[in-house]
């Protein structure tokens, strides 16, 4: 069943990230205003456990169909959009922190953001920390133009700047939840 997301009440739980790859431009929004993030300084993605699974994005609308693994698919839901083209794609839903703590969702359905995120991974996954439980920061350093087919998509390049520890989950409290930032260690989030 689909689901609306919208502005929220300032609630950095719903907090999830956009990117505009002609622009090279990362914003988060968690309520309010979009906040520009440093893509330089980078931000931690945990790929490790990246969630794949058929993704469409529509105005005020997002539906996600998570695959039960990478490996096995669920068969592509056969909607088309107002323009005759299929209305989901493959996509991807992982788990990212800023340098200031704050936990936000990072999902997309673009042909340039699932190269990245492939690529990431696959870079990660050959380091020791990978395997230790560490979470990469991730510098962008470019957003570069690739013809793809018979359009433009865009190659992301980037650099893993260092590994962190995951960042602990706050406990679920009655009133509202303590912000990630009040339960990591502030020495994590250096970069």
């Amino acid at each position: 069943m689909p689901i609306s997301f919208g502005e929220t009440s300032g609630d950095s739980s719903n907090a999830y990230i956009r990117v505009n790859l002609p622009q090279n431009r990362w914003t988060m929004h968690a309520g309010g205003d979009p906040v520009e993030l440093d893509m330089v300084k980078g931000i931690a993605i945990d790929v490790k456990n990246v969630k794949f699974g058929w993704l469409k994005i529509a105005v005020g609308m997002r539906d996600w169909q998570e695959w039960p693994s990478p490996n096995r698919a669920l068969p592509k839901p056969t909607e088309i959009d107002a323009e005759g083209k299929p209305a989901y794609k493959q996509g991807f839903d992982v788990n990212c922190w800023t340098s200031d703590g704050t936990k936000a969702q990072f999902s997309n359905n673009s042909y340039g953001t699932g190269q990245f995120i492939a690529k990431l991974y696959n870079q990660a996954e050959n380091a020791p920390e990978f395997n230790q439980g560490m979470i990469p920061v991730v510098s962008v350093t470019a957003s570069t133009p690739v013809a793809v087919g018979k359009g433009t998509s865009y190659d992301v390049g980037f650099t893993i700047v260092k590994w962190i520890s995951p960042p602990s989950e706050a406990p679920a409290a009655p009133a509202a939840p303590a912000p990630v930032t009040d339960v990591v260690d502030a020495d994590d989030f250096t970069f």
